[in-house]
């Protein structure tokens, strides 16, 4: 008896797809088919996929699949017969979530196209505004992804039995790919606004309660920079059902107090904290009475930009909470922090002071980090009131022996001329950073040395109480110069009864270019402030470059003949050859 071949896996699908979706259906051709969804040709697992949506689809608008978290509706067999359905929904879902980590690109981005496209029959079919929970099973798959089941021996339906993982199918990079992090922050979280409220909110409750890979969180939420400042920016919606505003009463008109007067406006650094801006981003308007974000309806939030910004903000204060950051991403985020689209112009204004103490920690840490972190401090003590005392103190402390000689010095300049900017600072601390740079010049090289003299130059034009430690003679000092290198506390250093003899001592440099900027200490203070940009970018090639293209005014005497061991004064050094023809190697080398 011949042996019946079985049709292409392709012609499969066509027949299994067929079955179906035909009247009357019969649904266990789903076990089938979810087979050829693990197949190992990727060709077959993306035309099974697809077939999937197509069939799902139609369950889904004909009610024949039980909901995802409760019982199924119907009695008896009806019920069974959702229920099982439902569960070979979730093991499609399965299937695609595994996808996002293949070996295969377009599969990839396959899967995360017909994940995001179940969202909208399941939310219809189960008539609520969104499905909250398929959707927090799609941000877990991009939060947790899982490794892909293509080409996985398993047909087996039961949850029980795990189907193998091919390692070969396997995408390369840990965690989620980076084609696959941009695609859903540039075709779904950046452009529309309902799915970008749903997944931040989604983030803040994840991060906060179970251990989240930084890297797969912060892919998606870092670019995120775009988000709505005004009404008319909420114009972009993936779910139909959300697209219209929800109907509003009309606002009643605010009755005036008997008895009020008028007072005069409050200043603008008060106006933050005086005002109702916090109730207005932690609540909405809804039917003419003040409500909180939490409590508006899906609908209505989706169209609040308060609470848009309250999610957002819930979300990176989980984030810099529960995560454990790396270098790279530490680096980001302190560099991300400010300008117009910056995290913190996102954040609500009375809760943009709940990171100070993420910075603080990164100041505590040290290194590279801790200058950027330093900036968001002073950010937040200058536009948003925070009480930070110990905010120079901390930068006191990061004026180390390894400051002129890191490859950031340039940034670290840069901050630190704004921070000591101000005219307000006491003559004493300012003192204290002048003697302190002025010490660590005496080490450093000629590229860091060079950069400090402009800079302790423009910090005596700022304050002129600090020109006494320029004045001062070590007759004046009799003890020895009285200040403590060793004292924590910029105020209490005694740097203001001290002298700069390190300038001085900067005026003997070994390199002409610095000897002769140091000399500028001892001529009267008549020049404008250095433009600090102009030193901050030198090195050891930029100054030999300038020593290699000085022109000398009185070139050194070079022509001067000597005779090999004479004059005799000069034999200890060139001592005289065995044989009058022979010449010795100290010889060579100095005879010109």
């Amino acid at each position: 008896m011949a042996r019946t071949v079985p049709p292409p896996p392709q012609e499969q699908i066509k027949a299994l797809e067929a079955k179906l979706t035909a009247a009357p259906a019969d649904p266990n051709p789903l076990i089938a088919l979810l087979a050829l969804a693990r197949h190992s040709d990727a060709q077959v697992v993306h035309k099974a996929t697809w077939a999937l949506y197509r069939v799902f689809g139609l369950l889904l608008a004909q009610g024949r699949v039980g909901g995802i978290t409760g019982a199924a509706a119907g009695a008896g067999g009806a019920r069974e017969v959702k229920a099982w359905v439902r569960d070979r929904l979730l093991e499609y879902v399965a299937v695609l979530g595994g996808l996002l980590r293949d070996s295969e690109a377009a599969l990839r981005i396959s899967a995360l196209k017909l994940l995001f496209a179940l969202l909208e029959p399941l939310s219809a079919s189960a008539a609520v505004p969104i499905h909250v929970a398929y959707f927090r099973l799609l941000v877990r798959a991009l939060l947790f992804p899982a490794p892909s089941q293509r080409g996985s021996s398993s047909s087996s339906s039961s949850s029980s039995k795990r189907p193998a993982i091919v390692a070969a199918n396997q995408a390369d990079e840990a965690g989620l790919p980076s084609d696959v992090a941009a695609a859903v922050v540039d075709d779904y979280w950046a452009k529309y606004d309902d799915l970008r409220l749903f997944f931040f909110r989604e983030v803040a409750a994840l991060v906060a309660s179970e251990d989240v890979d930084a890297d797969n969180v912060l892919a998606q939420v870092f670019p995120l920079t775009n988000l709505p400042k005004v009404q008319d920016d909420l114009n972009a919606f993936f779910l139909p059902s959300l697209s219209a505003a929800p109907r509003e009463k009309a606002a009643k008109k605010a009755k005036t107090k008997k008895g009020k007067k008028d007072v005069e406006a409050l200043p603008d650094w008060m106006a933050t904290y005086e005002s109702d801006e916090e109730e207005e981003e932690e609540s909405a308007l809804a039917g003419g009475k003040r409500q909180r974000t939490a409590a508006l309806g899906t609908a209505k939030a989706v169209h609040s930009v308060q609470a848009h910004t309250a999610a957002y903000t819930a979300a990176w204060e989980a984030i810099l909470s529960h995560l454990a950051l790396d270098d790279m991403w530490t680096r980001r985020i302190l560099a991300g922090l400010h300008g117009e689209r910056g995290i913190l112009a996102h954040m609500a204004a009375a809760r943009r002071v709940r990171i100070a103490d993420w910075l603080g920690g990164t100041v505590d840490a040290g290194g590279a980090h801790a200058m950027l972190a330093m900036n968001g401090l002073f950010v937040l003590m200058t536009a948003y009131n925070l009480d930070y005392p110990r905010f120079y103190e901390r930068l006191y402390a990061l004026l180390d022996g390894e400051v002129l000689h890191a490859r950031y010095r340039a940034r670290f300049f840069r901050l630190l001329d704004t921070f000591l900017r101000s005219p307000l600072l006491s003559a004493a601390l300012v003192a204290s950073f002048i003697k302190r740079l002025s010490r660590l010049a005496l080490a450093a090289p000629p590229a860091g040395a060079i950069l400090v003299i402009p800079f302790v130059y423009n910090l005596f034009k700022r304050h002129p109480g600090t020109m006494a430690m320029l004045q001062r003679l070590p007759d004046d000092m009799p003890h020895g110069d009285p200040y403590d290198e060793t004292e924590t506390a910029p105020i209490a250093t005694r740097a203001l009864e001290s002298s700069v003899w390190e300038l001085a001592a900067l005026q003997n440099h070994y390199l002409a270019s610095v000897a002769t900027l140091a000399k500028i200490f001892a001529e009267q203070f008549t020049k404008p402030e250095f433009n600090l940009e102009d030193f901050l970018d030198h090195g050891y090639a930029t100054l030999f470059d300038t020593e290699a293209a000085r022109k000398l005014k009185n070139p050194p005497a070079l022509a001067v003949a000597l005779e090999l061991g004479q004059p005799a004064d000069l034999a200890p050094l060139f001592p005289k050859a065995a044989d009058a023809g022979e010449r010795d190697t100290v010889s060579e080398l100095w005879a010109f």
